[in-house]
């Protein structure tokens, strides 16, 4: 029977069992190398953040036309060649003349990838995938450059190399946050929520997340998860939520920590009956339980988040 709970503003709560923890602090200062930074194609908006992310992550990858936000967010070649990313890649086709030369100069690895049978958002992945787990790609990689497009076929090379190592690899999780890929034409905003799901089944080891100036965005699993963050960062920066079944009508089985917890609660967009609006009340974490992955989405206060970074 489905039920709907008003709780108090501020809420303590053991929470029930869960599989996974989702570190909201950890999103935006992660605790270890196995870290991404990726720049899609739109203009760098999270001014004030942007440097401290770029410090706390490990790797940097522009997909093709992200390069030229890199570039075009600094006014000047000195902070610019502070922020140098170790890729760019895509089929190339948005990046600028201009920009490109000066990044060859800095040694950046350019690998073409002509394809048009994926985004270069996925041929980024990819790569951040054999960067992290590929011996023989660092090995191709370093033996070879930019004349050669660093030793990797410049159609499918990196799909190919993708999916013949997949299977071998030894997972460990790699924390990965994606800017601009939220906002701009529609159907890459649709596209971009899809790489959410297809992530979570193809890549399980990414704990992938979308950072905008309102919103962090991220994958609910099933299994039960645990939202943590510090009372300080929830109470400074979170504001509103929604716990969103974009990949098909679905149910809220539990929730704790939520100003409207819910229990058995059917939801789907065609119906209309979508948690949206709602805030987390909890102290130090939520607790998430889903029939089906979701999409949840935490109003950020993007003036205070350079405090927690």
């Amino acid at each position: 029977m489905e039920s709907v709970v008003e709780n108090t503003e501020e809420l303590q709560f053991q929470p029930p069992a869960y599989s996974h923890v989702l570190d909201l602090n950890g999103f935006l200062s992660p605790h270890q190398n196995d870290s991404a930074l990726l720049i899609l194609n739109q203009k760098i908006m999270v001014t004030g953040v942007f440097e401290k992310l770029w410090r706390n992550y490990f790797l940097h990858v522009c997909a093709d036309g992200g390069a030229n936000r890199l570039y075009e967010y600094f006014d000047n070649d000195e902070d610019r060649s502070r922020h140098i990313p170790d890729y760019i890649v895509g089929d190339l086709d948005s990046v600028r003349e201009d920009v490109l030369r000066f990044y060859i100069q800095k040694g950046v690895a350019i690998i073409r990838q002509t394809s048009q049978y994926a985004t270069d958002f996925t041929k980024s992945l990819q790569l951040i995938s054999l960067h992290f787990f590929s011996s023989s790609f660092h090995k191709v990689t370093r033996s070879s450059g930019i004349d050669t497009n660093y030793g990797i076929e410049d159609c499918h090379g990196i799909h190919t190399l993708y999916h013949s190592e997949r299977k071998i690899w030894v997972d460990r999780d790699v924390d990965l946050l994606v800017l601009n890929a939220i906002d701009g034409r529609f159907d890459q905003t649709i596209h971009s929520i899809t790489q959410l799901y297809a992530t979570a089944r193809t890549d399980a080891y990414y704990r992938l997340c979308y950072l905008t100036t309102t919103d962090l965005i991220m994958l609910v699993p099933t299994g039960g998860a645990l939202i943590k963050y510090s009372k300080k960062f929830k109470e400074e920066c979170i504001k509103n939520c929604g716990l969103l079944p974009v990949g098909k009508p679905s149910v809220i089985r539990a929730t704790r920590g939520l100003k409207w917890d819910v229990e058995n609660w059917p939801t789907s967009i065609i119906s209309g009956k979508v948690s949206s609006s709602n805030r987390f009340v909890g102290d130090t974490c939520c607790f998430f339980d889903v029939e089906d992955p979701m999409v949840l989405n935490i109003e950020l206060n993007l003036e205070k988040l350079s405090m927690f970074m």
